[in-house]
């Protein structure tokens, strides 16, 4: 017979794995906001049209993708 201490620990299990979910999902959500705010404020920026900074920022965006990347396979020991 489990122990009433084991079923709690495995409900308090589920119930962090949800906080978990629904903490991620509050971060993608949020991220679609912030990523639309900064969009709109460099839209403002003349400067920002021009082919120069597309091609920076298509750079910059590179580089960061590839960084966060290579952090993730070393975090998981790939």
């Amino acid at each position: 017979m489990k122990e009433h201490g084991e079923v709690s620990s495995r409900k308090r299990g589920v119930m962090n794995r949800r906080r978990v979910l629904m903490s991620e999902l509050a971060l993608v959500i949020a991220g679609v906001f912030v990523f639309r705010g900064l969009w709109m404020l460099l839209d403002l920026l003349a400067f920002m049209r021009t082919p120069a900074a597309l091609g920076l920022s298509l750079l910059a965006g590179s580089v960061a993708t590839v960084w966060a990347l290579n952090c993730i396979m070393t975090q998981e020991g790939k």
